[in-house]
């Protein structure tokens, strides 16, 4: 099951935002259902928010890096995201 997580904005009528990036990257269509975790955010925390696509990349790179194993992770690094 494929997740993103992103900090959203609770509007007037209270729903909430949702970026087009994530709705793409999800492949969410009109009327989709999903399951939403929330935890309210203070300001402090949400200025050390990485932006989606920053986040987005981190987590691949993090992703890859386990998923290495002992193997040389330096030679592999470089070739994966130069």
């Amino acid at each position: 099951m494929k997740t993103e997580e992103y900090i959203a904005e609770v509007m007037p009528d209270g729903h909430l935002s949702l970026p087009e990036a994530v709705a793409k990257d999800l492949d969410l269509k009109p009327h989709a259902k999903v399951r939403v975790m929330i935890e309210k955010v203070g300001e402090e925390k949400e200025i050390h928010k990485l932006p989606y696509e920053a986040r987005k990349k981190a987590l691949a790179i993090k992703e890859f890096i386990v998923d290495m194993g002992p193997e040389d992770l330096s030679e592999k690094f470089r070739e994966k995201y130069k």
